[in-house]
């Protein structure tokens, strides 16, 4: 941020339009005014990291016994619990920090995914490199929202429906597919690979398609905003 571009002392528009955020606001708005007054959006904010680890934890014990695959389950509920409750408590008791939050979220959102990403990486059925490129291109889409919060002077959660609670679900049930089938390899390919191999490759693939979609999307309504002047 240059001394010709301030940070703004205003909250930009936020918007959620991902697929499940009509039931996840509904559930937190009623999580959040039951919570005991010491609990703050800090400790919150907090919570979800611990939860990050907890993924983690269970991800490097599965080289033991794949059982271990619940608690990163587990840890994914307690990181969505307070990765996404920290902003709608300080909102529920109208002690909002625009800018603080907004940052303080981001910056704590990119060591959470760095956590989880490495963690599954190191389940033995999964590949880290694979893993990795996930991440990458998911901080791809997560670039896009945020320079489209700067020149937009709006906040969009989600892209293309999808947001972080539907990834966390996508991990989630990933972790049940291998419980259930473990890393079973697909026959009659040319190459050795494994379901969740593919998985990850076509997500990928999913996920830089959207990215290229919604940034022509924005460019051409940025060139005809700019051609009316």
């Amino acid at each position: 941020m240059t001394a010709e571009t301030p940070a703004p002392k205003t909250a930009d528009k936020r918007f959620n339009e991902s697929f499940v955020a009509g039931y996840e606001r509904r559930a937190l708005l009623a999580i959040a005014p039951r919570l005991p007054k010491w609990v703050t959006p800090d400790q919150l904010t907090g919570f979800g990291v611990f939860g990050a680890f907890v993924v983690m934890l269970g991800y490097i014990f599965s080289r033991w016994d794949m059982a271990w695959l619940w608690l990163s389950n587990f840890g994914l509920v307690l990181h969505w619990f307070g990765d996404s409750l920290d902003g709608t408590l300080a909102r529920v008791r109208k002690i909002e920090r625009p800018r603080y939050g907004f940052y303080l979220d981001q910056v704590i959102d990119t060591i959470g995914s760095l956590t989880i990403s490495l963690g599954i990486g190191f389940c033995p059925a999964v590949r880290m490199d694979l893993s990795l490129l996930v991440l990458a291109v998911f901080f791809m889409l997560s670039i896009q929202v945020y320079v489209r919060n700067i020149v937009d002077r709006e906040f969009h959660v989600a892209v293309g429906g999808l947001g972080p609670t539907e990834m966390r679900l996508g991990i989630f049930a990933m972790n049940i597919g291998l419980l259930l089938f473990g890393r079973w390899m697909i026959p009659g390919l040319p190459f050795e690979a494994s379901w969740l191999d593919v998985t990850m490759v076509l997500t990928c693939v999913g996920l830089l398609i959207l990215l290229i979609v919604q940034m022509r999307e924005h460019l051409k309504r940025l060139a005809a905003e700019e051609a009316r002047g």
